[in-house]
């Protein structure tokens, strides 16, 4: 009789479920930790674990009480985090150590190691007076929030030391960076590593349309030119034998102008608001699997037949989401040549709808006759794709 194999996600938002699926499809067993009990992922989970995944020392005392073979992050930083933590006390695989963790994910870490090393990445100072001489417009950031949160765009000095509060307010740390504004369009590159190379990758155009700092519409790209990719991969390929990284994904948000691309944020988690399922859709490529395959100990050699898969389908993904808090009363779908292939709603009528960046009412993916249409709808689709309130 085989044994029971216990994996413990530390995760257990709307955007984990597909990652929850390809842990069961491997034959484990799901433990699901988080403090939100109501959360979709705990409700799916084989064995829910109500405790703040933050805490390494209790999520080490979990794993340990319910000798799990693995442990895998979900869709947030700190998820990665305290799994790379505990996976190094285990003895797991999956995760790169602690320390390169820390390099990559802690925004101050990642500025000062990629500018020592010569990587495309925007100036960036910690204080209010070195910050003076950089040339605006500047963005402030917390080193450790996510989806935008905290972050302020400056144009003249006297409004730093605002900024400087907010973003550290937003920061667990309680810690920001100061970086020069870079002109061009949003990128992304999701990249899977095997062995020390990237063996399949994927570029996503991304669009931040109701709120300047999260991305809600994106798809897979039809914008970025062949050149271009050829840099970024190259770049990111580099990186990824300088800091050692272990087999999973790497995921880069980056700008690119018509000459010049800088790295803005990387990550080793898997990205939220369904992107797996974004590249799922438009190509066939099990993404999920792919991600969680190296900390279940899996070697998925077969899984990739192509550096960079085809664009099969004309995919767009949506976040729903508005400028004010509100109340939700339901959604309104304003006419579109293009055919809503799935949605999924986040709210029910009568619940509270924060403004964006802090929360969305749902999302829908839509397929488009042509790349032609997507290309042209895709940074529309907030008119397209709405909310009604009570």
């Amino acid at each position: 009789m085989t044994a029971t194999r216990n994996a413990l996600i530390l995760d257990a938002g709307f955007a984990s479920l597909p990652l929850q699926r390809a842990v069961k499809a491997a034959g484990f067993t799901t433990l699901v930790c988080s403090g939100k009990p109501h959360d979709a992922g705990m409700k799916a989970a084989d064995t829910p674990i109500v405790q703040n995944y933050a805490d390494y020392d209790a999520v080490l005392d979990v794993a340990r009480k319910y000798a799990i073979s693995a442990i895998t992050p979900g869709v947030t930083d700190v998820s990665y985090l305290t799994g790379s933590r505990v996976a190094a006390e285990l003895g797991l695989p999956g995760f790169d150590t602690p320390d390169v963790s820390n390099t990559l994910f802690l925004k101050d870490r990642f500025r000062a190691w990629a500018e020592q090393q010569g990587y495309p990445i925007p100036r960036a100072v910690k204080e209010i007076e070195a910050a003076r001489h950089l040339p605006f417009p500047l963005l402030v950031k917390p080193i450790d929030a996510y989806s935008g949160i905290g972050i302020t765009q400056v144009h003249h000095a006297d409004e730093l030391e605002g900024a400087v509060q907010e973003a550290r307010s937003a920061s667990r740390n309680g810690e920001c960076v100061i970086e020069t504004f870079c002109q061009g369009a949003l990128y992304s590159h999701s990249a899977f590593i095997r062995g020390g190379e990237i063996v399949c990758e994927f570029f996503v155009d991304e669009f931040c349309t109701v709120y300047p700092w999260q991305v809600n519409s994106s798809c897979l790209s039809l914008a970025l030119t062949e050149s271009m990719r050829d840099r970024v991969s190259e770049c990111l390929q580099t990186l990824v034998r300088q800091l050692g990284l272990v087999d999973g994904l790497l995921h880069t948000q980056f700008i690119a102008g018509e000459e010049d691309f800088w790295l803005i944020e990387l990550t080793r988690r898997c990205p939220g608001d369904l992107y797996s399922r974004l590249i799922e859709l438009s190509t066939g490529v099990d993404y999920s699997s792919a991600f969680i395959a190296p900390f279940l100990g899996h070697a998925d050699t077969d899984t990739f037949s192509a550096r960079r898969p085809a664009h099969l389908r004309a995919i767009a993904r949506h976040t729903i989401s508005g400028d004010d808090d509100t109340d939700f009363a339901g959604y309104h779908f304003a006419p579109l040549a293009a055919r809503i292939i799935e949605a999924v709603p986040l709210k029910l009528p009568g619940d509270p709808l924060l403004a964006a960046p802090r929360d969305r009412a749902g999302l829908i993916f839509a397929e488009f006759a042509n790349f032609t249409e997507l290309a042209r709808l895709t940074p529309q689709l907030k008119n397209y794709f709405l909310f009604k309130t009570l």
